[in-house]
């Protein structure tokens, strides 16, 4: 049957689980070849399964879509959920987040819907984490990794989903007795402070050129790491350097040439950013896998005006935190891959991919 889309509703239980991600993929699938199958919802008009095809039809602008109502109570609700979101491609976040509303229910006894047990299996005498692992779509060993990971540091969640860190990486580092949180969580400093040895901008300032006579900026400069550095290469008048005290986002200057290692969570804004005030070309230090990322492509990497020239690859991961730069720059070594990425004015090509040798930097 036809129903209004204005009185249709996100199921609670459905936001409580999942992000209404890739939503403009959808829109411009149903734009073309329309909803194929109808949503489903309960009795008060709740939505359990078509969450992310709702929002796809109201920037539609559809006023009816058809709808299948299903009688189920709030013990099932969660079981229904789950088995309508099998195929879809879940966030590590996402996958932790059924397993801990099935967790509740399975506890109770609730919610065991025959038709929608996979498993074939009673559950007499099986662990609760292999049940409901089947029940998720992954295997019972890689979910007793997402818990440990998550029991241990879950701002590491996120930097799998970021696509910073491997699942295996993550356990192995926490496996160590590291609790790391790189730029989030209870350890950060203020706006993801993070210091840069001196040794990685030397290995950038020997294979980029610049040319010694402009200016150069470093807008997110800490203890002046970065900026030292720079002041031995240039004259020091022709280094800008700042950091809480001035609002790179707000600085209207412009400058020839920037080179930074700014907060990830600002990564992408600082880009945008430093393609409207440097003229000439800016390097970034990022992790490897800011390569990654739909969003990050098409905010970042399709710009043929002021593209990405170059990924200059740190040959061994580092871990970059807040403690004190040693005297001969070196660091110790971690779980994160970085490198230099240079944006040049201009360059409308493909990035060209090389690497530094940075080996002896890791004590």
């Amino acid at each position: 049957m036809k129903i209004s889309v204005t009185s249709l509703k996100h199921h609670p239980r459905n936001v409580e689980i999942y992000t209404l991600s890739n939503i403009d993929d959808l829109v411009q699938s149903i734009g073309d070849v329309g909803l194929l199958s109808p949503l489903v919802i309960d009795k008060k008009n709740q939505v359990i399964s078509g969450n992310r095809r709702l929002s796809a039809i109201r920037e539609l602008g559809w006023k009816k879509v058809d709808v299948n109502v299903a009688d189920v109570n709030d013990d099932e609700v969660v079981p229904l959920l789950i088995h309508h979101n099998k195929q879809r491609v879940k966030s590590t976040r996402e996958i932790l987040n059924e397993y801990f509303a099935l967790e509740k229910i399975h506890g109770k006894g609730q919610g065991r819907r025959t038709d929608l047990d996979t498993s074939g299996k009673s559950g007499k005498g099986e662990v609760t984490r292999d049940i409901i692992a089947e029940k998720v779509g992954v295997s019972s060993s890689q979910m007793g990794r997402l818990l440990f990971i998550e029991k241990k540091n879950p701002d590491f969640i996120k930097l799998i989903d970021d696509g910073i860190l491997t699942i295996n990486k993550a356990r192995e580092h926490l496996s160590n007795g590291h609790h790391y949180t790189f730029a989030t969580g209870e350890n950060r400093k203020l706006n993801d402070f993070y210091n840069t040895p001196q040794n990685l901008t030397d290995h950038l300032l020997r294979v980029e050129k610049f040319n010694k006579n402009l200016t150069i900026c470093e807008p997110a400069t800490g203890i002046n790491a970065i900026a030292d550095v720079l002041r031995r290469h240039w004259n020091p008048d022709l280094v800008t350097s700042y950091d809480l005290e001035v609002d790179f986002f707000k600085d209207e200057n412009d400058y020839d040439y920037m080179i930074t290692n700014p907060p990830f969570s600002k990564s992408t804004d600082f880009i945008l950013h430093a393609k409207k005030r440097v003229k000439q070309k800016f390097c970034l230090l990022l992790p490897l896998n800011y390569l990654h990322g739909k969003q990050r492509y098409e905010e970042v990497y399709t710009d043929k005006k002021y593209g990405l020239s170059k990924v200059h690859i740190l040959t061994r991961s580092l871990l970059l935190n807040d403690g004190p730069i040693r005297p001969d720059g070196k660091a110790k070594g971690g779980i994160l891959v970085f490198a230099w990425y240079v944006f040049e004015n201009g360059y409308d090509g493909q990035p060209q991919i090389s690497w530094i040798d940075n080996g002896g930097d890791i004590y």
